[in-house]
C-alpha cells in the first residue's frame, strides 16, 4: 500500500510539473509578443491565440489568428496585387519592396476572369483579395488559413490607380524561446512556407529599402544637376519639400517626398553644393545607418568611362584631342563627383570596375 501511495505521489508531482511548464508561456504573453513582433504595434484585440504547446522549458509553439489589414492596388498592367500591410496606427509596410518572383507567379492565378468583381473594375472581389493574400503568404486554397472579413475600395481623388483595403483573418504558426529570462518570437510560418525569423524579415526589408532609397536619391541628384545647368546654381534651401516643388515636374518626373521608411528626406543646399539624406531604419539623423548623397553632382558617366564630350559645358558630340590635358580633366571630374557614405552604393548605372 505504501508503495502504491509513493507511485501516486510521484505521478502527481510529474503532472504538476508538466502543467507548470506548459503554462509558463501564457496566451496573454504570447498575444503581446505577437502584436509587437518585427517592430509592429498592433492592438491586442487583433490577435487570438488558439493553442500553445511547450517544446521544452525554454521553447514553445503556438497557433494564432491575426487580424491583418492589407492594401491591394492595381499595377501598371491594371492587375490587382498586394501593395501594403498595416503594422500599426498610420504605419504601413510596402509589400512590393520584399515581393519575390515566386509570389508574383502565384499571384498571376488571381488574374482569372472568374475571380473578378461583378461590379466596377475599380472594386476587387472578395475571391480575388483572398487569392492574392494567400499567394503572398504561401497558402494553398481552399484553406481556412486566409479568411476575408471585408473589402473596402478606396476613393482617393488624386490616386492614379484603384486600390482597396482588405481586412482579413490569417492563421499563423509561431515559435517562442526564452532569452535572458524573457520570451521572444523566434520564428513564424504561414501556409507551406518555411519557418523564418522576424529579424530575418526585418533585415531583408531594410536592405530592399536601402536600395530603393539610393535609387530615389540618385534620381534627385541627377535632377539637381540639370537644375544647376539651367540655373547656374543649386537650390538654396534646407527644406526637402521646397526642393521637390522646384524639381518636379520639369527636372524630376515624379514627386519623391518620403523615404522607404515613410520619413521625409532631408535636403540642405547652397549655390555650389548640396546634401541629400535618408535617416535610415532607425529614423535618427547622423547615425551610422544614414544614407547620404552630396555634390556637386555631374550628370555624367563614371570617370573611367569618361569622354570629354560628357563634361558639363561642352556641346554633346564635340570631340577634342588635348593629350595630357584630358587626364587632368578626368581627375577634376572625379573630384567633383558626389560623395556617398560608406554604407551606400554607387548611383544606379555606375560601373567602376
Amino acid at each position: 500500500m505504501r508503495f502504491i501511495f509513493l507511485r501516486l505521489g510521484l505521478i502527481l508531482i510529474l503532472a504538476l510539473l508538466t502543467i507548470e511548464v506548459r503554462a509558463d508561456l501564457s496566451a496573454q504573453q504570447a498575444r503581446k509578443l505577437i502584436t509587437r513582433m518585427a517592430g509592429a504595434e498592433l492592438p491586442s484585440s487583433s490577435v487570438r491565440v488558439k493553442r500553445i504547446s511547450s517544446i521544452s522549458t525554454s521553447s514553445a509553439e503556438a497557433i494564432a489568428d491575426i487580424n491583418a489589414i492589407f492594401r491591394i492596388a492595381t499595377n501598371s498592367q491594371g492587375l490587382w496585387r498586394v501593395a501594403e500591410l498595416r503594422v500599426g496606427q498610420g504605419r504601413w509596410e510596402d509589400f512590393a519592396i520584399v515581393a519575390t518572383s515566386q509570389s508574383e507567379i502565384l499571384s498571376r492565378a488571381c488574374d482569372s476572369p472568374n475571380l473578378r468583381s461583378a461590379g466596377r473594375a475599380t472594386e476587387p472581389s472578395t475571391k480575388c483579395a483572398r487569392c492574392l493574400i494567400a499567394a503572398v503568404l504561401g497558402v494553398q486554397l481552399p484553406s481556412d488559413t486566409v479568411r476575408i472579413k471585408k473589402v473596402s475600395p478606396l476613393e482617393l481623388p488624386l490616386a492614379s490607380r484603384p486600390s482597396a483595403v482588405v481586412e482579413s483573418l490569417i492563421t499563423a504558426e509561431l515559435r517562442f524561446a526564452r532569452v535572458n529570462g524573457g520570451w521572444v518570437v523566434v520564428a513564424l510560418r504561414t501556409g507551406n512556407r518555411d519557418w523564418i525569423s522576424p529579424q530575418t524579415l526585418v533585415a531583408a526589408a531594410n536592405e530592399a529599402k536601402k536600395k530603393r532609397a539610393r535609387e530615389e536619391m540618385d534620381a534627385m541628384a541627377h535632377a539637381l544637376a540639370r537644375f544647376r545647368t539651367e540655373r547656374q546654381a543649386y537650390l538654396v534651401s534646407d527644406s526637402h519639400a521646397t526642393l521637390i516643388d522646384h524639381l518636379s515636374p520639369r527636372f524630376l518626373s515624379r514627386v519623391i517626398r518620403l523615404d522607404p521608411w515613410h520619413e521625409p528626406y532631408r535636403y540642405r543646399g547652397e549655390p555650389d553644393n548640396f546634401t541629400l539624406r535618408s535617416l535610415g531604419a532607425d529614423r535618427k539623423e547622423n547615425t551610422p545607418d544614414d544614407i547620404v548623397v552630396s555634390g556637386p553632382f555631374l550628370n555624367m558617366v563614371p570617370p573611367k568611362a569618361l569622354k570629354l564630350k560628357h563634361l558639363t559645358g561642352f556641346p554633346w558630340g564635340v570631340r577634342f584631342k588635348l593629350g595630357p590635358l584630358s587626364g587632368l580633366l578626368r581627375n577634376m571630374a572625379t573630384c567633383l563627383a558626389p560623395t556617398v557614405n560608406p554604407l551606400a552604393t554607387p548611383p544606379v548605372g555606375a560601373d567602376f570596375s
